[in-house]
């Protein structure tokens, strides 16, 4: 190779002469040093003429690299040197050789890479493809090919109609990122110097990346989970809901079934789309349906690349055949790694026996609860407020801590003099706005200014495109009131997990404090007897309840329709009416009911009762009205009532006195705070 040699000491020579200039300017005219970096990631796309012909032609690539010069690997000599981005061409016989590509820099310093090459003009054979898919990122696909006789591949993946095939190479591995999800059609062409050529195509699913929280919803995410220690075929279905109930009223939901016999340690694990997000805080939260009471279920979270990086946390279902939520502590967790692995052991250290459980809705959360109903209540520091446009807030002592608003803490907001006339204030929650419960929220508020309005706004933290407000009047200054907010149409799938509050919205600030509290849903309706009624349950020798026109749509109730409970001439003391609910009455987010009644007497005590299913836990609690012939509202307050599944609501007027044919009226039966 004595060409090659010459070539070698042409570059040496050059290198050295250009040093000794460095050298001399550093000494004589202070010139900064320059350290350049070597040629890097050589390669080459190689295409070959499908005509007999065995003409090759290489295109260069590298990091770092201005020049190019080959050895074409079949005993001829060098070739000459080229400018990045044009290409050589070349004769081969058929053969397969090893080509070198040498890379320079401005410099030329020299960096080598070696390529295999293919001429044959036989067509290819044995086509072997392989494209791989991986769990952190579904979107993408890696594809690569090897055949007998082949000098190249091209690829195409199914994407656009008119698509421009990729070549590759022998040992080249092409990656793609599709832009959205659905069936695609890939295929590889092999290619070689003739024009005979071999293709191979394969339909691949591209899902939506399977990312914290997981609600098990979607159609378009693959949740697939790998069971281990036991049913490693059966994975974890996607299910309907067995039992909907407050805690979970979702439709579809993952199902795990221990089978009979597997380990102590057997159970199921993902690999999500992408690392758990932590910010909202280190604990996991898990809806969990169990056949039992008192079953352990461990909760395991690791690194991708490392299993050796983990945090597992244990706690036992309380209920059976009914869903609860477990909290699971990963505060040992270490944020300065990653976890996107998980895996879940249910009735750990125990031997299935062929059990099923289900579980839905794993999210993150905080030790700290800033949900609806927000009371701020809790340690000031906790509230972290962001000001903009002028605006700020934090919490303090209730300064006006009088009429219907009582409490210790409130939110000051300030709207400093001369700022922006939508200056305000934003904070995230813990957990997001639910307007499936209610779309409509009240807040308390305190303004020194009376008919101003304030608006209130939710979004999507992670996108602030995806957002509802509206706007409502304080009426009165100088004292606190309440004010609603009516979000109908917000949509409850979205995750409205960040606030923003606007007081004099649309005015430039003079400086005024405003104050804000006690932000909740304003109710949940349970019955208002307008479409079908109710299968009414009578006891104490009445008659049956109707539901009637309303006697008197007056006032506070213009609605169509109510009931009518007939205590019946000589009828029980403790005579009185019945009926179920679908689901449990939600006294963790409402602690009292509402009633609207209309009664011929005023006086008189009206009793309202909860029971659950089989009436074994009930809380009663008395109201004597104060209106006669008119309707009244009657609020009960059940916040004493034990922890239960309420499912009966049971209505006694003028209770403690034999019947005597009067007629009662009830109506809006509703949970409200």
């Amino acid at each position: 190779m004595k060409i090659m040699n010459l070539k070698n000491n042409i570059r040496v020579s050059i290198l050295m002469l250009l040093l000794l200039s460095m050298i001399s300017c550093t000494e004589d005219e202070g010139l900064t040093k320059i350290d350049l970096e070597a040629p890097s990631n050589i390669d080459a796309t190689i295409s070959i003429e499908q005509d007999n012909s065995g003409e090759v032609t290489f295109t260069p690539t590298g990091q770092n690299a201005n020049e190019f010069f080959m050895n074409f690997g079949d005993g001829s000599e060098l070739s000459d040197t080229i400018a990045a981005g044009e290409t050589f061409k070349h004769i081969y016989a058929e053969g397969n050789y090893d080509v070198e590509l040498f890379a320079l820099n401005i410099a030329d310093e020299i960096t080598q890479a070696t390529k295999p090459l293919v001429v044959s003009f036989l067509p290819p054979e044995n086509l072997e493809v392989t494209i791989t898919k991986f769990p952190a990122d579904p979107l993408s696909v890696n594809v690569s090919a090897t055949a007998d006789n082949a000098a190249g591949f091209e690829v195409t993946f199914g994407e656009m109609p008119d698509e421009t095939p990729v070549s590759f190479g022998l040992g080249d591995i092409v990656s793609y990122t599709y832009s959205s999800v659905g069936d695609f059609e890939i295929t590889v062409t092999a290619l070689s110097g003739g024009e005979a050529t071999t293709s191979y195509s394969e339909t691949i699913t591209i899902t939506d990346p399977l990312v914290f929280p997981v609600d098990f919803e979607s159609a378009t995410v693959d949740y697939t989970f790998y069971n281990f220690g036991g049913g490693e075929s059966a994975g974890v279905p996607i299910v309907a809901n067995p039992d909907p109930n407050a805690v979970n009223d979702s439709e579809t939901v993952a199902s795990y079934t221990k089978v009979a016999g597997s380990e102590t340690w057997a159970g199921t694990s993902t690999t999500l789309s992408a690392p758990i997000d932590f910010t909202n805080g280190t604990l996991i939260k898990m809806d969990v349906y169990s056949p039992q009471a008192g079953v352990p279920v461990l909760f395991k979270i690791e690194n991708g690349l490392d299993n050796t990086i983990f945090v597992e946390s244990q706690e036992s279902t309380t209920v059976a055949n009914e869903w609860e939520t477990l909290t699971f502590d990963m505060s040992a967790l270490d944020l300065s790694t990653t976890y996107e692995v998980l895996a879940i052991f249910f009735n750990f250290n125990t031997a299935g026996s062929g059990e099923t459980y289900y579980f839905d809705n794993l999210r993150t959360a905080s030790a700290v609860d800033i949900s609806l109903p927000l009371r701020f209540e809790q340690d000031a520091a906790i509230y972290n407020f962001i000001g903009f446009g002028g605006g700020s807030a934090a919490v303090i002592a209730n300064p006006d801590a009088s009429g219907l608003n009582t409490s210790s803490q409130v939110v000051r907001q300030n709207k400093s003099s001369g700022s922006q006339v939508w200056a305000g204030v934003v904070t995230d929650l813990t957990e997001k706005v639910d307007f499936s419960i209610s779309t409509t929220l009240t807040m308390k508020v305190w303004s020194p200014t009376a008919n101003i309005p304030v608006l209130l706004k939710f979004e999507d933290p992670n996108d602030p495109n995806t957002f509802v407000e509206t706007t409502s009047i304080v009426p009165e200054a100088n004292k606190w009131v309440e004010v609603e907010f009516d979000f109908a149409g917000a949509d409850p799938s979205l995750n409205f997990g960040r606030m923003a509050v606007f007081f004099d919205f649309g005015t430039a600030g003079t400086g005024a404090d405003y104050y804000f509290d006690d932000i909740n849903y304003s109710g949940k309706a349970i019955e208002d007897f307008e479409g079908t009624a109710p299968a009414f349950i009578v006891f104490g020798n009445i008659d049956p309840v109707e539901v009637v026109s309303n006697p008197n749509p007056t006032g506070i109730n213009t609605t169509s329709q109510v009931a009518n409970l007939t205590k019946t001439a000589g009828s029980e003391t403790w005579a009185g009416a019945l009926f179920e609910v679908d689901t449990p009455l939600d006294l963790d987010t409402f602690s009292k009911i509402r009633v609207l009644t209309h009664s011929p007497t005023s006086g008189i005590p009206i009793k309202l009762k909860l029971e659950n299913q089989d009436a074994s836990v009930t809380h009663e609690v008395d109201i004597t009205n104060t209106v006669a012939n008119d309707w009244e509202e009657l609020v009960y307050d059940f916040s004493g009532a034990p922890e239960a599944d309420y499912m009966r609501i049971v209505i006694f007027f003028d209770f403690g006195t034999a019947g005597d044919g009067s007629e009662y009226y009830y109506d809006e039966i509703k949970l409200v705070n």
